[in-house]
């Protein structure tokens, strides 16, 4: 949605009527992390920032686990927006700044709806957010089906499938070359 250069002065402006300082519009994820995080343009406190992770806490402790532990393509961990757009493409329905609003313990008992479907984007069962044990989790093995559901990696997987063996070894030679290069081999 385009902002004129109206709304964006009215937007510029509101803050500071009520004598705040006013908040910058910025793009993407940005965007859904100062509306998350501010009431009213003003800073949240520093305790509810302080996110806390564990696998065996509270429910909002456990998202946390899993945004702090499941690492994208760049080892990065994934930003609620990032998950947002993929629950939304997939079928599902979730706000990011409702995400951030969990991660934060602003929502501490989400619908079975929303953790059914963070559970789906992470691989974990919804049932990971309320068992009083919940099994333990292999971490690189659920990056690893986040990886693959990616359709450019299930691309070259189909066709890497129809190679010949010879032809499959000497693609696994290069792309192991490649990850040597970018230093990225095991």
């Amino acid at each position: 949605m385009t902002m004129t250069a109206a709304h964006r002065l009215v937007r510029t402006l509101a803050p500071i009527r009520r004598g705040l300082e006013p908040v910058p519009t910025v793009e993407g994820d940005e965007v859904v992390k100062r509306q998350a995080g501010t009431q009213d343009g003003v800073a949240a406190s520093s305790a509810r920032r302080r996110r806390v992770a564990n696998p065996r806490g509270t429910m909002p402790e456990r998202l946390n686990y899993l945004f702090q532990n499941i690492r994208n393509i760049e080892d990065k961990p994934y930003s609620a927006a990032q998950v947002a757009r993929w629950i939304n493409d997939n079928g599902g329905e979730i706000s990011s700044v409702y995400i951030l609003k969990i991660l934060n313990g602003e929502r501490t008992d989400p619908s079975q709806r929303y953790l059914k479907e963070l559970g789906r984007f992470f691989g974990v069962s919804p049932a990971f957010f309320w068992e009083d044990e919940p099994a333990d989790l292999d971490l690189d093995e659920l990056r690893q089906r986040i990886l693959l559901r990616d359709d450019l990696v299930q691309s070259m997987m189909l066709r890497a499938a129809r190679l010949s063996p010879r032809s499959q070894q000497a693609l696994s030679d290069i792309i192991e070359s490649l990850l040597k290069a970018e230093g990225k081999s095991e």
